[in-house]
């Protein structure tokens, strides 16, 4: 039987290594398909140093994000948003200036599958580019028959919290 793991390594997926620097241990899963990083390191301002803010790329902010989603006992809930309509189970990250989607396999676990410069998201002759972005991941889902390994609900039962014994 095939498990969890299983399903997202065969749709892509690889889990996220964290760099040499990062001195915290990984507490959570947190899984990411080729498509962000094709968009990751095609989208030229990620990597800019002259799009620097407080002292870092745009990169090094998303880099950052996934090593505390992957990390922190507690992700900052302000950096993770679920998607309007919430019965498709997708979430939108929130780093410095860009927004990254994906959805969650199931709790403590999170897989991003695209991303988009902010500005892109508030150019209205674009479209809706939060509206695309997100049927891109449901798009992924159904072509990789992961709808079982989707987790509905908001922000606890994503990171639910742990009770004191």
């Amino acid at each position: 039987m095939a498990t969890l793991e299983d399903d997202l390594r065969a749709a892509g997926l690889e889990l996220y290594e964290l760099p040499e620097w990062e001195g915290r241990l990984p507490i959570r899963q947190f899984w990411i398909a080729p498509s962000f990083w094709t968009w990751f390191d095609e989208t030229e301002l990620l990597h800019d140093p002259k799009c620097k803010v407080g002292g870092r790329t745009l990169a090094e902010h998303i880099e950052q994000l996934f090593c505390d989603l992957r990390c922190a006992k507690r992700p900052g809930g302000g950096d993770l948003r679920r998607m309007m309509p919430a019965t498709k189970g997708v979430w939108k990250l929130h780093p410095v200036k860009t927004r990254l989607y994906g959805w969650a396999p199931k709790s403590d676990c999170l897989a991003v599958v695209t991303g988009s410069m902010e500005s892109e998201t508030k150019d209205k002759s674009l479209g809706n580019v939060n509206d695309q972005k997100r049927d891109n991941v449901v798009r992924f889902i159904k072509e990789h028959n992961l709808q079982k390994h989707v987790l509905l609900g908001d922000i606890l039962a994503l990171f639910p919290i742990e009770k004191e014994p």
